[in-house]
């Protein structure tokens, strides 16, 4: 039904500007696909944020914001002032604005996808919270390289896409509709090239190469300033997959609470 509307609504938009000169009713049509776009507010349990929502896919993040993944909102709670949280596979920033309504938190987000970047700089813009997150257009993966972000959908809010593999974290086969290119940096190599802010938690969900991002991050890892780390786990914790993503965090001194395996979302923190 919302989709008939929809068409409705787009068929009733250029038939009204039909009457009007081509380039005076191609601008009427761009003004009201603008005007028609949403900005919507979410209360939350540190005040109201507000998301912009230019795609349907994007509506799911502030329609499902409080039960979506309510274990990453609890953790969030935990940051203290003078915490850096760097959210990896931020989309839209649905975790990067709650934590940065956290006093004294400061948040770097990372996005490759370039509609979902893009919404979330909108996202960034009208919460004013430009003064206490940094969002940058890169992937993350086992080392520094050109590559590509290979996707199955390209509207903002669209997830299960994988940097240089056509598979995602399940191990399905992606149906590549779009091969985006996409700097892509080892975690130990983006705080060696640049003066970024160390993170004190990070937040890993990319759908697809968590266990190359993690493998390319060893010295990071390893420095007792990372306090804990959440990484979205498909398939459960037996998965060889999985175990290599335990094991190299385990090493580098982060463990998991027993019960992990009840949620995707895995919390280690530093021993």
């Amino acid at each position: 039904m919302s989709a008939t509307v929809a068409r409705a609504i787009a068929a009733s938009a250029r038939l009204l500007t039909w009457p009007l000169k081509p380039w005076r009713r191609r601008a009427a049509q761009a003004l009201a696909a603008e005007l028609l776009e949403l900005d919507l507010d979410v209360q939350t349990a540190r005040g109201s944020l507000r998301f912009h929502c230019p795609t349907r896919e994007s509506l799911h993040f502030v329609r499902e914001f409080s039960f979506r993944e309510p274990e990453t909102l609890t953790w969030i709670d935990s940051f203290q002032p003078g915490d850096v949280f760097w959210d990896i596979g931020a989309n839209v920033g649905q975790y990067s604005l709650y934590a940065a309504l956290a006093p004294g938190v400061r948040t770097l987000a990372f996005e490759p996808g370039a509609a979902s970047y893009s919404a979330l700089i909108r996202n960034i813009e009208i919460n004013r919270m430009d003064d206490r997150i940094a969002a940058y257009c890169v992937g993350f993966g086992e080392a520094t390289e050109l590559s590509t972000l290979n996707m199955a959908r390209t509207d903002a809010g669209s997830s299960m896409h994988a940097i240089g593999v056509d598979t995602d974290s399940l191990g399905r086969t992606i149906n590549v509709r779009f091969r985006q290119a996409v700097s892509v940096y080892s975690m130990d190599g983006f705080l060696t090239t640049f003066a970024a802010p160390f993170p004190t938690h990070i937040k890993l969900d990319v759908d697809s190469i968590e266990e190359k991002i993690v493998a390319g991050a060893r010295q990071t890892l390893a420095d007792r300033r990372l306090q804990s780390m959440m990484v979205e786990i498909e398939g459960g914790l037996d998965t060889p997959r999985a175990r290599a993503i335990v094991d190299m965090l385990r090493l580098a001194g982060l463990s998991h609470p027993p019960d992990a395996a009840r949620s995707t979302n895995v919390l280690f923190r530093r021993l």
